[in-house]
This record gives structure tokens, sequence and C-alpha cells, in this order.
């Protein structure tokens, strides 16, 4: 397992450690935005939310992450087990 920090791609610097992924041993990454898993990407490019909500900040994380508006992020699968 794996872990880096997510890239702004707002012109913002950085995330300041508060927008990490996780990437496992079989390739699937996960984003953790303050330290709460959000959103899984699978290998094959497949996405599912694991988080129930959003917020301005994380928003922006998981438009960082994955390019997902918040009404994309919404209609993707909750898979409430992480």
């Amino acid at each position: 397992m794996k872990e880096y920090e997510l890239i702004p791609t707002n012109n913002r610097k950085s995330f300041y450690g508060k927008a990490r992924v996780v990437v496992d041993n079989d390739g699937v990454e996960t984003l953790m935005s303050y330290g709460t898993p959000i959103i899984k990407r699978y290998s094959d490019g497949r996405l599912r939310r694991v988080y129930d909500d959003w917020t301005h900040t994380t928003g922006t994380h998981i438009l960082s992450f994955c390019g997902l508006t918040k009404a994309e992020f919404l209609e993707l699968p909750l898979n409430e087990k992480v």
C-alpha cells in the first residue's frame, strides 16, 4: 500500500495534507479528505462513492481527484463498506 498527497487542479498550491490518496496493493485508489474515505477509483476506471455527503471543501478534493461535479458524485452508487 502507498499514499500520496492530492494535487489541486484549481490553481491552488496545495491542499496542505488535507486530501490524500491511498493506493492499495490491487491498485484501487481511495480519496481521503480530512482522514475520511470519500470515493474509490478502481484500476478499470470505475468509481464508487463511499461517503454520503458533500461539502464545498470535499467537492474541491473530488474535482481534483476524478473531475466529478456534485451532481455526478451524488449519482454514483454508494458503497458504505470501506
